[in-house]
């Protein structure tokens, strides 16, 4: 039997309500004209840093929004409800992720996201930066599956940029493990609460095919009720999800991921690490800007993940490293 994994270090002292960086930090948040303030300071840095490695954030941003406009009645299940944490303030936009903004702006976020985690490396490509992140991710995950993977799922989906890496390398996967011989087919699936997030990860998906199997369906559901057949799933994966969970959502959804796994079926949770130095020791101006636009951080880093996977009936917990900022926890069914 796996021992059991040490709970999880006190939040970053720019976290912690009760250390006075923390108790500061929120009580510039709680001024509403400094929030906004900060909120835009956020974006325009964000924006700015990421143009200036080569990714075109402005022009990428209209050029999704024309080609998924015409796919949300498509991608949209008129009849879900989206629950009340989910319409924060997430991310410097004022409707959370329920915007075009943020649905066609989440795959350039994601690879500014990727190119900070190795900030030595200023000649580093994006796309190189994020093949790196998901390959890392993926080899945290392997020591755990036991055979192959017929169908998986990524809860939280956003724009499918790890749904799509995720469908890729379990393709790689099998046609490895079977020589390249009658391999056997890899159904993905990708859900999401984002209308707008599933009709771009819809355009991204006919991008990137490039001869490889469809994502079986996108999803248009709560991660904590998604209405999907129990024991389906071989791997369900939550890639940088439940930081802007509460925890009780965060708990429903490994409640919802057990309920929709095999046994012995695997779920993998990539993160930010509480562990991890970079962002113990982040600059109080920096900090203050990060929480300004993750409502629910605090949270995140309360929460004794391990003991949170093992509450919702999973055992053998593992924990890697994925890169200096983010960690992989792994567990089975």
């Amino acid at each position: 039997m796996t021992p059991a994994l040490p709970a999880s270090s006190p939040p970053p002292n720019w976290v912690e309500s009760n250390h006075p960086l923390g108790w500061l930090i929120n009580r510039v948040l709680a001024v509403e004209p400094l929030r906004q303030l900060l909120f835009w300071q956020a974006r325009r840095l964000i924006i700015r840093t990421a143009e200036g490695r080569g990714i075109a954030w402005r022009e990428r941003r209209e050029a999704l929004r024309q080609a998924a406009e015409p796919l949300l009645a498509a991608s949209r299940d008129p009849a879900l409800s989206p629950p009340a944490y989910y319409r924060a303030r997430f991310h410097a936009y004022d409707q959370g992720n329920l915007c075009w903004a943020a649905a066609c702006e989440a795959e350039q976020a994601t690879d500014a996201m990727a190119l900070r985690v190795w900030p030595g490396e200023p000649e580093l490509a994006p796309v190189v930066a994020q093949g790196r992140l998901r390959q890392a991710i993926f080899a945290a995950i392997e020591p755990s599956l036991s055979g192959p993977v017929g169908r998986a799922l990524d809860l939280g989906c956003s724009v499918g940029v790890g749904t799509l890496a995720l469908r890729d390398w379990l393709v790689e996967r099998q046609r490895r493990e079977a020589n390249g011989v009658g391999a056997e087919p890899v159904l993905v699936d990708g859900l999401d609460l984002s209308a707008e997030m599933l009709a771009v990860a819809r355009v991204r998906e006919a991008e990137l095919r490039a001869g490889l199997p469809p994502i079986a369906a996108w999803h248009h559901a709560a991660a904590e009720a998604t209405g999907l057949e129990p024991g389906a799933y071989d791997l369900i994966t939550l890639q940088f999800v439940c930081h802007e969970l509460p925890q009780d959502a965060t708990q429903a959804v490994l409640a919802e991921a057990a309920r929709l796994l095999r046994p012995g079926g695997v779920i993998a949770v990539v993160d930010q690490d509480p562990e991890s130095e970079v962002i113990r020791r982040l600059p109080a101006p920096v900090a203050t800007l990060l929480k300004s636009t993750e409502p629910y951080l605090e949270d995140y880093f309360r929460l004794d993940f391990p003991a949170a996977l093992q509450a919702a009936g999973f055992h053998g917990v593992r924990r890697e490293a994925a890169d200096p900022r983010h960690r992989v926890l792994v567990a089975c069914r």
